[in-house]
């Protein structure tokens, strides 16, 4: 039996002329020699459990219409309860391709044309394009930043949102790309909020498995528990084992009567089921992959402490966000003065590319970088070297 620990996940992989966004999608748009600390998948190699789920179901050579989902939803709920204390029913769930789905999915259920829904930003850009794409009235209550780069909700501005007419929230948590894993304290108050006003909310927790620190994390479904509570979940196995290629999410949600809508909704899209290697692999990593999170989990911790440690040696104007969950860690460069452009160029050309921080908003995000921990600690000290040589060319 493998032993994850720190020699596994330092060895990495090679992703290169694998038709791999993250590697061959940034060496075709910027150069064949940028550090990509981008996207967010991992350069670490899934769980054997999982490939070897996949190797056994490919020796069979048919794959036609699957009747997989129930155990693929088994797998999902069991690995909820036991690592999250959450408890749903199978017919709680609902099979997705992805979690942007949900999202898109549950704005055209929750709202009609030009009705409100809140974002936090800065926050995942597929939250707004979720909005907007749909027609929907975006309306922006922006998370409050301490000294220390650590971020709150302003229930204040969500309630201003909600006199004026919002009927649906999106909320992100843990949140990307701040870090922030949200208390149940927090989650209770803004879900007491909502509910005086009749909002509906659904959150994307598709970081739930990296709480990092002292907070864990607490779903939505552990506060509005109620059948009737307009309340639902996004998550997937495709952060957690690295498996965003296969395409599988589930949507979680108690209320009946929502659910049914918003699997009609997807139905009328063409959304029946996920293919059956997807499957597979999810009920596989469900199942078996603890091991190697937790084994993840620990090296996630070295990476951030290290990224902390090089910054403050480094680039001593930097604001790192504290990182209570995720592996995308938030750096705060305004200090040294460059336009977001001036940021992305100078990165480029000096061999690493990072997500710009306008990704998450125009205003919230001018001025930071969002730097991918998932990956050999040799990885994140060359781009952290690349990144302090970019800033002080």
């Amino acid at each position: 039996m493998r032993t994850y620990d720190k020699a596994f996940f330092d060895r990495g992989i090679e992703r290169r002329g694998t038709a791999c966004e993250k590697w061959d999608g940034i060496a075709r748009r910027v150069g064949s020699d940028v550090l990509p600390m981008w996207v967010a998948d991992m350069d670490i190699p899934c769980p054997d459990e999982v490939m070897e789920a996949i190797r056994k179901r490919a020796e069979h050579p048919v794959f036609g219409y699957t009747d997989y989902e129930q155990q693929c939803a088994d797998a999902l709920l069991g690995f909820l309860a036991r690592r999250h204390g959450l408890v749903l029913k199978a017919e709680d769930h609902a099979m997705l391709p992805c979690v942007i789905t949900g999202l898109k999915t549950a704005v055209r259920t929750l709202t009609q044309p030009c009705d409100g829904v809140i974002v936090q930003p800065p926050v995942y850009g597929p939250f707004y394009s979720s909005v907007r794409d749909n027609d929907r009235r975006l309306m922006e209550c922006p998370l409050q930043r301490d000294a220390r780069g650590r971020y709150t909700m302003d229930l204040a501005a969500v309630e201003q949102a909600l006199k004026n007419g919002a009927k649906l929230m999106l909320l992100c948590n843990p949140h990307n790309p701040v870090g922030r894993v949200w208390s149940r304290e927090e989650l209770e108050a803004l879900w007491q909020l909502l509910s005086r006003y009749g909002c509906a909310l659904v959150s994307d927790e598709i970081h739930m498995d990296f709480a990092l620190g002292e907070i864990p994390f607490t779903s939505i479904l552990s506060v509005a528990a109620g059948e009737n509570d307009r309340v639902a979940a996004l998550t997937s196995g495709s952060k957690t084992f690295n498996l965003a290629g296969l395409q599988q999410a589930a949507l979680l949600c108690r209320n009946p009567e929502l659910l049914a809508a918003m699997k009609k909704q997807l139905s009328a899209a063409g959304v029946t089921q996920g293919n059956v290697f997807a499957m597979v692999a999810s009920e596989a990593a469900h199942r078996y992959g603890d091991r190697w999170l937790d084994g993840l989990l620990a090296y996630l911790r070295e990476a951030f402490a290290l990224l902390k440690s090089e910054l403050a040696e480094r680039l001593p104007e930097a604001v790192l966000t504290p990182l209570e969950a995720t592996y995308l860690a938030w750096i705060d460069l305004r200090a040294y003065g460059f336009t977001p452009e001036e940021l992305v160029k100078r990165t480029n050309e000096h061999g690493v590319f990072f997500t710009e921080g306008t990704f998450f908003g125009q205003e919230t995000g001018a001025g930071f970088l969002r730097i991918n921990l998932a990956c050999p600690h040799s990885q994140t000290l060359e781009a952290v070297k690349r990144l302090e040589a970019a800033i002080k060319a």
